[in-house]
């Protein structure tokens, strides 16, 4: 079983989390606030695994060797419940019968251990009736029952939710940390680097950057912006990308767009703001759009995306992108 040691940063965290546990003293409910892909699943559930451990080590770690460590080792603690949210097509949604369904269970005393341990992963997806009913849980808690609520986005959790826990901010992970992690995984020097770069403090969007292509994406997607502005872009080759994309998935397109946009968003924020791809700055300057230009081409984007959660053909739609953002580069 995981313990403390693999977490990667959030050092002060850890040692709060290991106090908690260590004292027995800990809020009945917490928010573990931060960006996709940096721990916070992991760590709550190493915190939940050392709450729950009978033998919990000086140096705060869970003993590994208990009934309760090896229950939680194998996925099967009675006192542990996860809630995620259900997956459609289009949509993500925690829904009333679950949290119906979670109350029920922490009605009942824990079975194994003094406490029971709820990780609800995605709390910003629960739907308002959900949220309205977890919050009478919350405002009248059962005895020694421990609420992890895990989110990327606060703001979209109930306020009334949010005033009844402690709320833990994880920070965005330092680059640094992000490359030695990518080099124990056997990640070539330069491209670790490149990668811990453009990941935005995300240790998993650096291993999906890594292992799916997305550093090689992104350089398309700036060639394909370079090439526009350069107004060396062809009817004919952007017919060729398109037929390159019908090979893609729908995530892979959306990616893709989503590079384009973050490009977009550097250029008109060059000297402003910190920038998503500040390893790209050189080539940045030379792109000359109008503010008003990027504005658009940004507002096709944001379209291009919701049409992405339609049954539209990826090739036409990609062509279609690509054209219009061609067209209105080359517009007075």
């Amino acid at each position: 079983m995981d313990g403390w040691k693999n977490i990667l940063g959030h050092a002060e965290i850890i040692e709060k989390l290991k106090k908690f546990s260590a004292e027995k003293n800990f809020p009945h409910a917490i928010i573990f606030s931060g960006i996709e892909g940096i721990g916070k699943r992991k760590t709550a559930e190493i915190f939940a695994a050392s709450l729950l451990c009978e033998n919990l080590r000086d140096d705060g770690e869970p003993c590994g060797i208990c009934s309760s460590c090896k229950l939680m080792n194998g996925k099967s603690h009675p006192d542990f419940y996860v809630v995620e949210p259900e997956v459609t097509k289009t949509t993500k949604n925690i829904k009333i019968g679950q949290i119906r369904t979670l109350q029920s269970q922490t009605a009942l005393k824990p079975v194994q251990s003094d406490i029971r341990v709820v990780i609800i992963d995605g709390a910003e997806f629960l739907k308002k009736e959900a949220a309205n009913c977890l919050l009478k849980t919350l405002e009248e808690p059962m005895s020694r029952t421990v609420f992890i609520l895990i989110t990327a986005n606060k703001a979209g959790l109930l306020m009334t939710v949010r005033s009844r826990c402690v709320t833990i901010n994880f920070e965005r992970l330092k680059d640094e940390d992000i490359k030695s992690e990518l080099l124990r995984r056997e990640i070539e020097s330069e491209r670790a680097e490149k990668i811990s770069i453009i990941s935005g403090g995300s240790l998993g969007r650096a291993v999906k950057l890594s292992e799916s292509g997305g550093y090689e994406m992104r350089e398309s997607a700036l060639d394909l912006i370079e090439r526009i502005f350069r107004a060396e872009m062809s009817n004919e080759d952007i017919f060729t990308k398109g037929g390159q994309i019908t090979d893609w998935t729908k995530e892979q397109f959306s990616d893709f767009v989503i590079y384009i946009q973050k490009i977009l968003r550097d250029i008109f924020l060059l000297d402003t703001a910190t920038l998503y791809n500040p390893d790209l700055k050189e080539r940045l300057e030379q792109i000359k759009f109008s503010d008003q230009k990027i504005i658009e081409m940004v507002k096709i984007g944001v379209e291009t995306h919701k049409r992405l959660k339609s049954n539209a053909n990826l090739r036409l739609l990609s062509e279609s992108y690509f054209l219009q953002l061609k067209k209105l580069v080359v517009s007075n």
